[in-house]
């Protein structure tokens, strides 16, 4: 996916570059951004790492319009792959007339986000989205969590946060007293040290069952 944008944004540069060039700067720029971004918590937006990448293939700072030109790329390429998994838009549909629906997602680009969830028709049951790209913050960091609890007006025992990672989606959310539910498709007793989820479930089918008894 990476490398297929790679190869479209190759073609619109000014200076010739093979894509094989841009991708070995975007792996190098990878591995300098991606421990920041990590341990720290924090966003490089793909504003940031585009123009840093350009900047590295022309030897010179790239315009405005070939930074939100090759963005565009990034976006499209990584939208058009996208897929739902099949216990998701049944609990989605459900789910969505009497709970209020957010999502909150660690990506480099509220458009990535925004784009992924209209390929697979989940724009209609989200009520917000709060990304990383937005907020500078990246899950399990507490403020991401409290930012999306303001944007919905809700307290944290009103709200329960549904994710399939066990640091990024519940250490932070238990930090702030959101209950977590944890999914577990393949039945790998995926944890991690230190890290307990309010429930752990297999399938998002029975999600809304389980959110009927949790705000009885």
């Amino acid at each position: 996916m990476t490398q297929r944008a790679l190869e479209r944004i190759s073609r619109e540069l000014p200076v010739a570059t093979s894509s094989a060039e841009l991708y070995r700067l975007y792996r190098k720029g990878y591995r300098h951004n991606q421990p920041i971004r990590s341990s720290h918590n924090v966003e490089i937006p793909i504003s940031a790492w585009m123009r840093e990448l350009l900047r590295n293939a022309l030897h010179r700072e790239p315009t405005t319009n070939i930074v939100e030109k090759a963005i565009r790329i990034v976006v499209e390429n990584r939208a058009i792959n996208a897929a739902e998994y099949p216990d998701a838009r049944e609990a989605l549909e459900e789910l969505h007339g009497d709970y209020r629906i957010g999502v909150i997602s660690n990506v480099s680009s509220q458009d990535v986000a925004l784009e992924i969830l209209r390929r697979v028709k989940f724009d209609r049951y989200v009520n917000d989205l709060v990304t990383s790209a937005l907020t500078g913050i990246r899950k399990p960091d507490p403020g991401i969590f409290l930012y999306a609890l303001s944007r919905m007006k809700v307290r944290p025992a009103q709200a329960v946060h549904v994710g399939d990672h066990p640091r990024n989606d519940v250490e932070g959310a238990n930090l702030v007293g959101i209950r977590t539910v944890l999914i577990d498709r393949k039945g790998s007793q995926v944890s991690a040290e230190g890290v307990r989820s309010s429930t752990k479930v297999h399938s998002l089918a029975i999600l809304p069952g389980l959110l009927s008894h949790i705000f009885a």
